[in-house]
């Protein structure tokens, strides 16, 4: 059991380490990060639960684990920081399509009230 916690710990790890840094490129605008990229975080984070709530027992029969149980609680934060701002960059980007969209909307009727006065 500890042995396949062990593999389940540094697989994750190494999963949300990948997804972590899809997430900081997204927010430099080199990517795209959609729904289909916070349900690959979804996976591990559950396949985590158990684990997570045997931690306690892990630790005293494992101590050595620690390190690892550190850096998914540490990589779960930055996640969470990062999606945060994920986030906010989409909202700043719908309002901008918004306002985009008003403009765009006003042209449009200046163009039927123009093309009615000629």
């Amino acid at each position: 059991m500890y042995e396949a916690a062990r593999q389940t710990l540094l697989r994750v790890n190494a999963s949300l380490a990948g997804l972590l840094a899809e997430a900081r490129r997204a927010l430099r605008g080199e990517c795209d990060f959609g729904v289909e990229d916070v349900r690959k975080i979804r996976g591990p984070v559950e396949e985590m639960g158990p684990i997570m709530a045997e931690s306690t027992e892990l630790l005293r029969m494992q101590p050595e684990l620690e390190g690892q149980l550190e850096l998914y609680k540490s990589q779960l934060g930055d996640l969470q920081t990062t999606l945060g701002q994920i986030r906010v960059m989409l909202l700043a980007r719908q309002a901008s399509l918004e306002a985009g969209r008003a403009q765009l909307s006003a042209v449009s009727q200046w163009m039927v009230a123009f093309r009615q006065t000629r």
